[in-house]
C-alpha cells in the first residue's frame, strides 16, 4: 500500500521535474558515499601509512562536518546571485579539488584542508540546492523530499563497499580511491548542473524570483507555456487539509526567525545531527569495549542505516497525510530510546532496539524538519531559512570530539550517549507542545516597539 501510494503520487510528474529529482538524488547519493561514509573506512589505512594518532585522524572528520554545517549560507548566496546551476558547478569543482588533495595527503595540514574543502563542496551540491529545486516542482513536497533523502541515504550504504571494492583490486590503494572519487564527482556534478540548468528558473539568479513576487513566469526549455503551466501546478503548495497544516502565505525571514517554532525545528535538527555523527563515529568502539564483537557492532550500524532509508520512504509518504509534527514526535522519541539503549546494554537482542530506534530517528527527523520548515513558513524564503538551520551542523560536528574527551576522562562512552538521549528527550518535549505558527505571533515585541506613543496615530501592523 505504501509503495503503490508513492508510485501514484509521482506518476503524473512532468518529465523535467522527474529528471531533476533523479539527478539531484543521484548526486546526493554519490557525495554522501564519497565523503562521510567513505572517510571512516579509509582512515585506518591513512593512519597506518602516515603514522597519525586517532585523535588527529578523528579531528579531520570533525572538520569535515563543521565545514559542511558552517558553510550552509554559502550555497544560498550563490543561488540567490547566480542560480542553482552555478552552485552545482562550483560545488563540483571544489569537491574534485578537495578529493584530489585528499589523494595526495602527506601532512595533517593537507588532510584538514582537504576535509574543509570537501565539507563546503558537500553543502554546495547537497540538500540546500535540492530543496530549493524540489519545493518548486512538486505539489506533494513531503513525498518528493522523502524520495530524495531516501536515495541520498543509500550513499551511506554504498560508500564502504565502494572503498572495499577499490582496495580489493591488486595494486590499488586509498590514494587511488580518492582520485577516482574526484573524477567521478567532477563529471557527475557538471552533468547535474547541465540538466538542472535546462529549467531557466535554476540557471538564472534566484534573486529575481525571491525579490520580485508575482512577476516571474515558469517556462520550459523550449518556451512552451502548456508544459510550463503543468510544472507551475506541481510547484504549488500542498492544499491545506484537516490533517496537515500548510501556511497560506509566505513568511519573511525575520518574521520566521522571530517565532518559537523556528527555534524548535532548529533544535530538533541539531539533536538529530549531533546524535547521528556521534553514534556513527563512536558506537562501534563503544560496543567493542562492552564485549560486543566488531562484526556485530558493525552489523548494528549497517542495520541502523537500512532502517533510516525505510524511515525516509515512509516518512515522506505519511507526511502528506499525517502532520509531520507527529512524525517528529515519534522520531525524536526513537532517537532518545535508541541512544539510551546503546549506552546501557550489550545484549545482542536488546541492541536491536538501539539500531531500529536510532535508524527511525535519524531517517525521519531531518526529513520532518525540512518539510515543517516549508509547511510553516512557505517556500519563498525557505532558501535562507533552511540554510540557517543547517548552520547547526557546525556545532553538532563537535559530538565525536566531545565524546572522545569524555572517554579520556571517564574511561567510557556511556555518559556521551546518555547526554545525546537527554538532548533528544528535551527537544521532544518542545515538539510535543509546538503548534503551527500564526503570523500575529511572530514578533510581538517588535510590534509593541513600533506602536506610537500617545500620539493618537493609528498603530502599525505587520501585513
Amino acid at each position: 500500500m505504501l509503495l503503490s501510494g508513492m508510485i501514484q503520487s509521482v506518476r503524473s510528474v512532468p518529465r523535467m521535474a522527474a529528471a531533476h529529482m533523479a539527478t539531484l538524488s543521484a548526486l546526493e547519493l554519490l557525495i554522501s558515499a564519497a565523503t562521510f561514509s567513505s572517510l571512516g573506512v579509509v582512515l585506518p589505512h591513512m593512519v597506518s601509512e602516515l603514522d597519525w594518532s586517532w585523535s588527529q585522524a578523528g579531528f579531520g572528520f570533525t572538520i569535515l562536518g563543521a565545514a559542511c554545517g558552517g558553510s550552509s549560507l554559502v550555497p544560498s548566496l550563490v543561488i540567490r546571485k547566480f542560480g542553482v546551476r552555478m552552485a552545482l558547478i562550483l560545488g563540483a569543482a571544489m569537491m574534485a579539488a578537495g578529493l584530489f588533495t585528499m589523494s595526495s595527503v602527506n601532512s595533517l595540514i593537507q588532510y584538514f584542508s582537504a576535509a574543509a574543502i570537501c565539507g563546503v563542496a558537500f553543502q554546495m551540491m547537497g540538500a540546500i540546492p535540492a530543496t530549493f529545486v524540489i519545493s518548486r516542482q512538486f505539489k506533494r513536497r513531503s513525498t518528493a523530499l522523502g524520495l530524495y533523502f531516501t536515495i541520498g541515504g543509500l550513499g551511506n550504504v554504498f560508500g564502504p563497499w565502494m572503498v572495499m571494492g577499490v582496495l580489493s583490486i591488486e595494486g590499488q590503494n586509498w590514494r587511488d580511491y580518492w582520485m577516482y572519487q574526484a573524477l567521478i564527482l567532477l563529471a557527475t556534478g557538471l552533468v547535474a548542473a547541465l540538466i538542472i540548468g535546462l529549467d531557466k528558473r535554476f540557471s538564472t539568479p534566484a534573486k529575481d524570483e525571491l525579490e520580485q513576487p508575482g512577476t516571474d513566469e515558469t517556462v520550459d526549455v523550449d518556451g512552451n507555456r502548456d508544459q510550463a503551466d503543468a510544472i507551475a501546478a506541481q510547484a504549488e503548495p500542498a492544499p491545506r487539509t484537516s490533517n496537515v497544516y500548510v501556511t497560506p502565505v509566505d513568511w519573511g525571514v525575520k518574521e520566521a526567525m522571530g517565532s518559537i517554532q523556528y527555534y524548535v525545528l532548529v533544535s530538533a535538527y541539531f539533536a538529530n545531527l549531533i546524535a547521528l555523527v556521534t553514534v556513527t563515529s563512536l558506537s562501534v568502539g563503544h560496543l567493542v569495549e562492552r564485549g560486543v564483537s566488531p562484526q556485530i557492532a558493525g552489523a548494528m550500524l549497517s542495520l541502523e542505516a537500512f532502517i533510516a532509508v525505510i524511515a525516509r520512504v515512509g516518512g515522506g509518504f505519511l507526511g502528506e497525510r499525517i502532520d509531520p509534527r507527529y512524525l517528529m514526535v515519534v522520531s525524536l522519541a526513537c532517537t532518545a530510546v535508541g541512544c539510551c539503549v546503546l549506552a546501557t546494554s550489550g545484549s545482542h537482542s536488546v541492541l536491536l532496539i538501539y539500531a531500529i530506534g536510532t535508524g527511525i530517528g535519524f531517517g525521519m527527523t531531518s526529513l520532518t524538519c525540512t518539510v515543517l520548515m516549508l509547511n510553516y513558513f512557505g517556500q519563498r524564503n525557505n532558501l535562507e531559512l533552511f540554510s540557517t538551520m543547517c548552520l547547526v551542523g557546525a556545532a553538532s560536528a563537535l559530538g565525536p570530539t566531545i565524546g572522545g574527551v569524555i572517554h579520556d576522562v571517564t574511561g567510557s562512552f556511556v555518559p556521551m550517549f546518555l547526554i545525546l538521549s537527554a538532548i533528544a528527550a528535551i527537544v521532544w518535549v518542545g515538539v510535543v507542545f509546538m503548534r503551527a505558527p500564526q503570523k500575529d505571533d511572530a514578533a510581538p515585541k517588535r510590534r509593541e516597539a513600533e506602536r506610537p506613543e500617545q500620539t493618537g496615530a493609528e498603530p502599525h501592523t505587520i501585513s
